[in-house]
């Protein structure tokens, strides 16, 4: 399938860092990489896709992991 065609797919996800489950659309793609923007519960209907999210261990190591780069 070309993941092209899986823009404006919603999506349900645990925070990386935090843990809260969080909701969101695909808004792009580039390579493996997803891009995706925040939306409500309700904007997501009945049957989003689950995605694993997964913290980049260098920000990870360097904020003590927090995720949080001031």
């Amino acid at each position: 399938m070309d993941s092209h065609n899986l823009i404006g797919t919603a999506i349900v996800y645990n925070d990386a860092y935090d843990g809260v489950e969080k909701y969101a659309k695909l808004i792009g793609v580039s390579g493996n990489d997803g891009l995706w923007r925040s939306v409500s519960k309700e904007e997501v209907g009945t049957n989003p896709r689950r995605v694993v999210a997964k913290p980049d261990p260098r920000i990870n190591e360097i904020t003590g992991g927090t995720g949080i780069i001031d």
